[in-house]
């Protein structure tokens, strides 16, 4: 049951696809996550929160995400987007890297079946804000960074597990900071693991500006948006599995809205 959990608690990230809840991999322990993800929706939530039609969005995106455990009590995460493709209807598409984004966990203390964790990530601008006459970028184009501290929990005597954390988003070229956030709450079912999930992100300051625009990419300032939705998790054995996600999505600003489905192959040790 505590490798088990042990394993859940490194899969699924919510603040961030950098992020994988307060637990760390063992020294020299890892995993890895190829995954695809697919938007479609004729939705734009406007800079004002209204949400209006559009001709249809599609956006699909190719990423790699790893986790590598460093020291018993620190460890480094990435992710890349390895490509991003997004097009608007009788519009345009265009395909790109996306931003990269580097970081370090610190488990802070554990006790019992609590554990506390701090995390640092660095956003690189690597992907090209400037695409579909920047109505199609596939990164920010700006440098962007997150601390947050996390707490989690083991539940039902090892077969379940929650984590809850909170922290600051930092961006850079006049974008406005925001608080970031999410929960989790899992249990093991034999091989399965079942998960609901909920992450976001909410501007400090709301108030419209220059900079706010209304691309449905969901780059620009004052993007707001709150995701929820089920998870699921098959282990296959030797430490590879399966993984599925649903994002819905409320609170909307300055993002494309609509449903999300994600599909990921991963390997740990």
């Amino acid at each position: 049951m505590r490798r088990g959990l042990g394993l859940a608690s490194l899969l699924l990230g919510l603040c961030s696809p950098a992020a994988g809840g307060p637990w760390n991999a063992p020294p020299g322990g890892y995993y890895a996550k190829a995954s695809y993800a697919y938007l479609g929706t004729d939705q734009l939530a406007t800079p004002l929160g209204e949400t209006v039609g559009i001709p249809t969005f599609s956006r699909h995106e190719g990423s790699l995400y790893f986790q590598y455990g460093l020291t018993a009590g620190l460890m480094a995460v990435g992710d890349l987007a390895l490509v991003r493709r997004t097009a608007i209807e009788d519009f345009d598409a265009a395909a790109g890297f996306g931003d990269g984004r580097l970081g370090l966990q610190w488990q802070l203390r554990r006790s019992g079946p609590w554990v506390l964790a701090a995390r640092g990530v660095l956003q690189l601008p690597t992907g090209d804000e400037t695409l579909g006459e920047a109505l199609l970028p596939s990164g920010s184009g700006v440098w962007e960074g997150e601390g947050v501290a996390g707490a989690g929990v083991s539940l039902w005597q090892g077969r379940g597990w929650a984590f809850v954390e909170a922290g600051y988003q930092v961006r850079g070229g006049g974008l406005r900071d925001g608080l970031v956030y999410g929960a989790q709450l899992g249990r093991r079912a034999g091989r399965v693991l079942v998960m609901a999930n909920v992450r976001g992100v909410q501007p400090w300051d709301t108030e419209p500006s220059d900079l706010s625009t209304g691309s449905a990419a969901g780059f620009g300032d004052r993007t707001t948006y709150l995701v929820f939705g089920p998870g699921l998790i098959l282990e296959l054995g030797r430490g590879l599995g399966l993984q599925a996600d649903l994002d819905c999505m409320a609170h909307t600003r300055n993002i494309a809205r609509g449903t999300t489905l994600r599909l990921g192959l991963f390997v740990s040790r």
